[in-house]
């Protein structure tokens, strides 16, 4: 049974409990009601009492007129857990809710017109009394100095952001219909506000926050496919802020939270009628080929976009550079964010773009090479897809396409090389003298002498390379039909080199996969004496199937790789088989590491590998499964990449085909 009790403004209230027989009125109801009270808000309405069982509600009906703002607020008794409560209009459609879980609840409504609605108190958890009161005279959500409109903060009706002007308000008395895409999950409660653009124009809405707020601006209220920007933290969970380029329209700013959070914030939006692209463009800032440059896009707009980088809608920078001849251009950027790095050949028309990069090698740096004519090209500092901006430094090289100006360019000037020791090589100015059978034709080129006086193992890769690049072995310089080895790196793996040679002088090249494929990166070249080699697979132990083979490769040293497991760069140790006719062979192996098992025809030749295994269900235990012909081969347990190693036990079977 629910009744209502007029509520007075005299000493009786401030007395816990003197409305007779009714729910004990709390310290909590008691200072809230003393708090609006002193504020000079007159409570309206009746007070409403009840009693509700979990998962029980009880609706109310009010008359609210229409311009005013009002406060609902509803406290339980011992043994309430969570008590909610929500505002419908006459359609029955939800205007405010507060699904805290507390045992208080708290909503505030600003209706256009005078109309009739029902206040909902629901027991979400526990069960017990409960005691309702609303105020009238509350200052809008979205009001403070003009601020905000008379909306209910919903999209079918936002409420009106005028820029320049403070808002404040409560999510507390919004409801969860939406998620921002930088705060997915969660039901936390939210405020749609709505600002017109008359021009193009920048707009920056920042939002600080007494909770974990969020803020994201939408193109189509409630259809989060028209979400334009999303931000949480900036840089902390106090604050929010978005910034994004638009074109003359209606958007909508949604003040949400994190999760379930919800309270109080202040909020202010800016919008800054940008310049005409001409403009712009004519203002480009020179960027001289050989010269580094320093910027920022923190607090710029967003003019250009890209093919790259999600439409790369950040903030940007523009710079233009003159090129004197057709030539090769590389530009590489090194940013505090998340940047992109695009060039056009006009700076205002997006179809005319000639190379675009997201990442290189990670999200904060940015390169692209691309060959240009004659002309003046515009290079953009921007970020990846909206909102992301801060410092950068970026530089462009130049480059005559014929090359001719590297070291180790040529036969004649053919580098040397210290095995054991990075050396730094860039084809970018070099010209394109070599070829291979795994590409090389029309790239740049660089070329090394090496002599060995014995027997060696020849291990070559390049490492941190801005290109997709080949390494091979001639005998005769330039001459592609002394041909020894050749390898290119594929699948976004590095070239990677690894044949015997005899004594004698030989010359590594270091090529592009692709005519497009120049610029820098580090070669290291590793020799391993063959005779030792030979020697620890001749002593290698021999496996005996049926019988478990236990080991620990943390002793040894990384002498073999193999086609999976990252190459298995790590420490190894080998085992010979000896089969006497044609047999099906199962190798399984149980490591306390990220371990690999592979087998080879010949101990010392990469190339004769017929079986490897990195995972087998997991990174502990490694398998391989073949059948192979009579004769004697050699099994390796090694580990995954680099730095991969540690105890292991092995099982050999052996069966008939």
């Amino acid at each position: 049974m629910r009744r209502f009790l007029k509520l007075l403004v005299t000493p009786c209230l401030a007395l816990i409990g003197c409305s007779g027989g009714s729910m004990r009125l709390s310290p909590s109801f008691v200072a809230v009601h003393n708090s609006m009270a002193a504020m000079g808000l007159a409570q309206s309405g009746e007070i409403s009492e009840g009693s509700l069982g979990e998962g029980d509600a009880a609706r109310i009906n009010a008359r609210l007129r229409g311009g005013d703002c009002y406060t609902i607020v509803a406290f339980g008794s011992d043994g309430v857990n969570d008590i909610d409560v929500e505002v419908l209009d006459d359609t029955g459609e939800p205007i405010a809710s507060d699904r805290t879980t507390d045992n208080q609840a708290a909503v505030q409504i600003c209706p256009d017109v005078e109309a009739d609605y029902q206040i909902a108190v629901r027991m979400a958890a526990g069960s017990g009394s409960y005691v309702l009161s609303s105020w009238s005279g509350m200052p809008a959500a979205g009001g403070g100095g003009g601020g905000g409109g008379s909306g209910r903060g919903t999209c079918s009706a936002p409420i009106a952001l005028t820029p320049g002007t403070a808002v404040r308000g409560a999510t507390t008395s919004g409801q969860s219909t939406m998620t921002g895409s930088c705060i997915r999950g969660g039901n936390a409660p939210e405020l749609v506000y709505s600002v017109t653009i008359e021009r193009r124009a920048h707009l920056t809405v920042t939002m600080n926050s007494d909770y974990d707020g969020a803020l994201y601006l939408l193109g189509a209220c409630g259809e989060m496919r028209s979400e334009i920007v999303c931000n949480d933290d900036a840089p902390n969970t106090s604050r929010s802020q978005v910034d994004a380029t638009l074109d003359p329209g209606t958007y909508f700013v949604v003040v949400d939270g994190y999760g379930d959070a919800a309270g109080q914030f202040e909020m202010m939006a800016e919008v800054t009628d940008l310049q005409d692209l001409a403009q712009v463009c004519g203002s480009a800032t020179p960027l001289t080929a050989g010269q580094a440059v320093t910027g920022s896009t923190q607090g710029r707009p967003s003019y250009f976009t890209a093919t790259c980088a999600g439409g790369a809608r950040s903030p940007d920078q523009v710079y233009a550079i003159d090129v004197p001849s057709r030539s090769r251009m590389r530009v590489r950027m090194q940013s505090t964010y998340d940047g992109a790095l695009y060039v056009r050949s006009d700076c205002a028309n997006p179809n005319s773009e000639l190379a675009c990069n997201d990442d290189h090698q990670d999200t904060r740096h940015s390169m692209l090479v691309t060959t240009v004519d004659p002309g003046r090209y515009y290079v953009y500092a921007d970020g990846f897809r909206d909102g992301n901006a801060g410092d950068y430094s970026m530089r462009a090289d130049l480059a005559p396409l014929t090359g001719g100006s590297a070291p180790a360019d040529s036969c004649s000037s053919a580098g040397t090389i210290t095995p054991g020791q990075d050396t730094a090589m860039d084809t970018f100015p070099a010209a394109d003298d070599f070829q291979a059978s795994c590409g090389g034709a029309g790239a740049p080129d660089v070329v090394y002498q090496l002599t060995l006086q014995s027997r060696m193992r020849v291990r070559a890769q390049l490492l941190d390379s801005e290109f997709p690049g080949a390494i091979y072995l001639q005998s005769t310089c330039g001459q592609q039909a002394s041909e020894i080895a050749c390898a290119a790196g594929g699948g976004g793996g590095p070239a990677m080199l690894d044949t015997n040679l005899q004594p004698g002088t030989y010359y590594l090249v270091v090529d592009g996969t692709t005519a497009d494929a120049f610029g820098a990166a580090r070669l290291e070249v590793q020799l391993d004496d063959l005779q030792a080699l030979e020697s620890a697979c001749r002593q290698a132990p021999r496996l005996r199937p049926g019988r478990t083979v236990t080991g620990d490769t943390s002793s040894s040293s990384d002498r073999f790789q193999a086609s999976c497991a990252g190459r298995a760069q790590s420490n190894d140790l080998v085992y010979r088989l000896v089969l006497a006719r044609r047999s099906r062979v199962r190798i399984t192996s149980e490591q306390q590491y990220d371990g690999a098992i592979y087998i080879r025809r010949d101990c010392t030749d990469m190339s004769t590998e017929v079986a490897c295994n990195d995972d087998e269900g997991d990174n502990r235990h490694s398998v391989v499964e073949t059948v192979l012909d009579r004769g004697t081969y050699y099994v390796f347990v090694d580990g995954f990449a680099d730095r991969s190693q540690g105890a292991f036990t092995m099982d050999v079977e052996v069966t008939r085909p």
